[in-house]
């Protein structure tokens, strides 16, 4: 709240001094009568837009790690208030010029979570992710966009084995890997300041992961031309596995939850 309250602030100072400036040109402009040549049309500029959010993430699934399954318990990620598993940076980037769009988006968080392995050992587990998507987008008419392009993964995963709090072992991986994705996106104005969004992708198709999906969707309030508010629910989820036996590594882990925000736009 109290981000979004100081780029409230902000955008108020920037409308008066925008206000400033117009009665400034009209001191300055062209007298009214006075012939002026003709401007050629100008070419489309950049537009580009920051958003930078909080996460209220749960983990649920499996993973796999030097052959040995651990069922994961993850955070309640339920709502703001709740125990979350997820902590980092994350943001999407996103640089706009005619029907074109090209995003950026890290997620660069740790996933802290409990665990049971068979035989009822205990496992606290440490998930140390690096999550880099890039792709482009292109309009599909006024409120639909089709997207292509890569997410790259990085986990480092460490596991703590214990059995009635006594430590009777560890296991760890570090793996990384490239989904190709493709999805569409869709975007509507609701009235002068509120808008929704969403986007759905799936990738992997056996190249990286065995299959991976993503889904959002947003309801956003315009505090001005280039602050907006959003607020909304996001879950990705991963099934990945890679090798057999005792050295057998696999991810089948979905992170979800509400999302709370700020977009900055240029």
């Amino acid at each position: 709240m109290i981000s979004i309250q100081l780029a409230n602030a902000a955008c108020a100072l920037v409308s008066t001094l925008g206000a400033s400036s117009l009665d400034a040109s009209a001191w300055f402009g062209d007298e009214p009568g006075q012939s002026s040549a003709a401007i050629p049309a100008q070419e489309e500029s950049w537009t580009f837009d920051a958003f930078v959010y909080y996460w209220s993430a749960s983990v649920s699934g499996s993973l796999t790690v030097d052959g040995q399954e651990i069922d994961l318990e993850g955070g309640d990620g339920g709502g703001f208030s709740g125990e979350t598993a997820l902590s980092g940076f994350l943001g999407e980037f996103e640089a706009s010029r005619g029907p074109w769009s090209l995003v950026y988006a890290p997620v660069i968080v740790n996933l802290d979570m409990t665990g049971n392995e068979s035989g009822g050992i205990d496992a606290d587990v440490e998930i140390r992710a690096r999550i880099h998507e890039g792709f482009a987008a292109h309009a599909l008419g006024d409120r639909w966009d089709w997207l292509a392009g890569a997410r790259y993964y990085e986990l480092d995963t460490d596991v703590d084995l214990s059995n009635g709090g006594v430590p009777v072992g560890s296991l760890g991986s570090n793996h990384s890997w490239v989904d190709p994705i493709v999805g569409v996106r869709f975007h509507d104005d609701l009235g002068e300041d509120w808008s929704v969004r969403s986007r759905v992708d799936v990738g992997g198709f056996g190249l990286g992961s065995k299959f991976a999906w993503n889904a959002d969707a947003y309801a956003a309030y315009r505090f001005s031309s280039w602050c907006t508010g959003d607020l909304g629910y996001r879950a990705l989820s991963i099934d990945f596995e890679d090798g057999s036996g005792s050295d057998r590594l696999a991810y089948n882990l979905t992170m979800s939850g509400p999302v709370i925000g700020v977009t900055f736009s240029f």
